[in-house]
């Protein structure tokens, strides 16, 4: 999100902020956390850790009706969840994976996010497979209906060598793995190609191919750190086997030129999604 909708977002809502920490527990689930808006836990899909370098765990977060948090990039305005593994022992990696968010509209303005419920995969690796695993979270994410609240909590959750049987936790975090976009091109998908071409020195257009046909495709493309993109058209190729999208590009940097900027795209359809990584020709 650009500075200009940053300082818009905080003037039309009003912050305030909470902390909460959650305790270990020997098995695979930590206790949930729990405010006026929301509940969170972290989850496993195995029991234990023997015998693996790796395990997937997930961020289960339940909402209060009528309240949401945020996808990895807001867009118009809101808080993205941030992830701070620092302390953890015997941790080596965790990579978080992003369910396909819907789009909101506040105040005219545009968010990417999620309301009722959700979890977030995470891709845990170990140093020393079979060992004890540690997990120390710091999450700051916000939590918004018509005022924001910008939360902090901090969790811990133990595995143990135990046993690595599947867990009762692991059909939850199953649910929203589906539901992560697959990689454009990838035999997972039947999106396969994505190219981006500047028209003018802001807008630029986006064409997605597609082996099945189009319904009502939709777009988000995010790019470096300040950069922001609006939507100004979408239109659907005659057999319906390509999208193309017009975007205007707001650029953090005067200096900035569209060719050549990194972008990734997301493409959605009938609940089917992908996303790739590309440059602006």
């Amino acid at each position: 999100m650009n500075i200009k909708n940053t300082v818009l977002f905080y003037m039309m809502l009003a912050c305030l902020v909470g902390h909460s920490g959650a305790n270990a527990m020997a098995a695979s689930s930590t206790e949930w956390i729990r405010t006026d808006q929301s509940s969170l836990r972290l989850i496993s899909e195995r029991e234990g850790v023997a015998g693996r370098d790796s395990l997937r765990i997930g961020l289960q977060i339940k909402l209060a009706p009528g309240w949401k948090t945020y996808w990895r990039t807001p867009g118009d305005a809101g808080i993205p969840p941030n992830f701070d593994w620092s302390g953890s022992e015997n941790l080596k990696d965790a990579s978080v994976s992003w369910p396909l968010p819907e789009s909101f509209e506040t105040y005219g303005l545009t968010s990417w996010g999620y309301q009722d419920e959700v979890v977030f995969p995470v891709e845990v690796s170990l140093k020393e497979a079979g060992e004890p695993l540690e997990l120390k979270l710091r999450l700051q994410l916000g939590i918004c209906e018509k005022v924001c609240i910008p939360y902090e909590h901090d969790f811990t959750f133990f595995l143990d060598v135990g046993t690595p049987d599947i867990s009762p936790e692991a059909s939850i975090i199953d649910k929203y793995a589906k539901h992560v976009p697959s990689v454009i091109g990838s035999s997972a998908t039947a999106f396969n190609g994505v190219r981006a071409t500047a028209l003018n020195g802001e807008d630029f257009k986006v064409t997605v191919s597609n082996s099945t046909l189009f319904k009502a495709p939709q777009i988000i493309v995010e790019g470096k750190e300040g950069a922001y993109f609006q939507l100004m058209s979408t239109s659907i190729s005659e057999d319906r086997k390509a999208a193309n999208f017009t975007l205007k590009a707001d650029l953090p940097a005067k200096t900035d030129i569209l060719p050549g900027q990194g972008i990734t795209v997301t493409i959605s359809d009938e609940g089917r999604a992908a996303e790739g990584k590309l440059h602006v020709e």
